[in-house]
């Protein structure tokens, strides 16, 4: 659990944080921490919104966007309770993009970059692509605008060593697997044609002549319109990732979004990947919850 107030050190005493959870995600904010810590020795005034902290294997900078503190719980330490507060913290590089926006962003034949950075967001951008079209009006949330550009071209955000990297899901799909979870599969398994039907739909879109586009549509399914698609964009937005599995396993924070780990000789995508540390009756647990999924296409 370690946790710095500067970016080469200073760090909150061990007995001071109660538990903490760095979460990697594949979106537009990949990576927050949620951590709770007592209330001792003056840490709620370095805790405050809006202040930066360092955390996890990386040591990658978060603002704290959110403090709730709870109610005493009674006992006394010195001449004060015992307080607990909880605190929620987004990358920092790209915390702006769950902010709402103050000036409208619309672009035409821009790179991703030109987009993010547009919006607020300043992490360095190690690969790019052209986006046909991006438009966020004032007041809304970019990180929505964005995860819908990047539906469209079948893509997603990846963080590697500091870095964003706009990846297709079908390159994602390709790479060699990091580990290899073991020969038996005992983790929880979420498999429903049924619910893939309702939750990717078939797209379509009509051209300036009339003419009607469709993305694939193999079979009965929902269907959404896209206001000026092309074919590309309709297919494109049909294929995404799709969860199949959930993994408890040992603390193992190398191990996150975007990576692949094979399960019974099938490799599957991190979705999301969860590290946790807690103090439970005086003794530290560790534990990582992964969970991965596959590319499905809407065929």
């Amino acid at each position: 659990m370690n946790i710095y107030l500067n970016e080469n050190g200073n760090q909150l005493p061990g007995d001071v944080v109660l538990d903490w959870v760095a979460r990697s995600d594949l979106t537009p904010i990949p990576r927050n921490l949620e951590f709770t810590v007592k209330l001792v020795d003056g840490v709620e005034s370095k805790l405050a919104k809006g202040i930066k902290v360092w955390s996890g294997r990386e040591n990658l900078a978060y603002r704290i966007v959110k403090t709730d503190k709870a109610p005493p719980v009674g006992q006394v330490q010195g001449k004060s309770q015992q307080q607990a507060m909880k605190v929620i913290a987004l990358l920092d590089s790209c915390a702006s993009l769950a902010e709402p926006l103050g000036k409208a962003v619309v672009l035409s034949q821009k790179s991703l970059s030109a987009a993010l950075r547009s919006c607020g967001a300043y992490a360095p951008i190690a690969s790019d692509f052209t986006l046909s079209r991006f438009n966020c009006l004032r007041g809304q949330t970019p990180s929505y605008a964005l995860a819908t550009v990047l539906q469209e071209e079948g893509a997603v955000l990846v963080l590697k060593g500091g870095q964003l990297r706009a990846t297709r899901l079908t390159d994602l799909a390709k790479q060699n697997a990091v580990d290899d979870i073991g020969q038996v599969d005992s983790s929880a398994r979420v498999e429903s044609d049924f619910l893939q039907m309702h939750d990717i739909p078939t797209y379509f879109s009509v051209q300036d002549d009339g003419a009607v586009l469709q993305g694939p549509s193999g079979q009965s399914r929902a269907v959404c319109f896209m206001p000026r698609g092309d074919v590309r964009q309709l297919r494109n937005a049909s294929c995404v990732l799709v969860r199949n599995l959930t993994v408890d396993s040992q603390l193992c924070q190398q191990i996150q979004a975007g990576d692949v780990l094979r399960v019974v000789g099938r490799n599957y995508i991190v979705i999301t990947a969860a590290h946790a540390e807690r103090y439970n009756n005086g003794a530290m647990e560790s534990q990582s919850r992964l969970w991965l999924g596959s590319v499905t296409n809407a065929t």
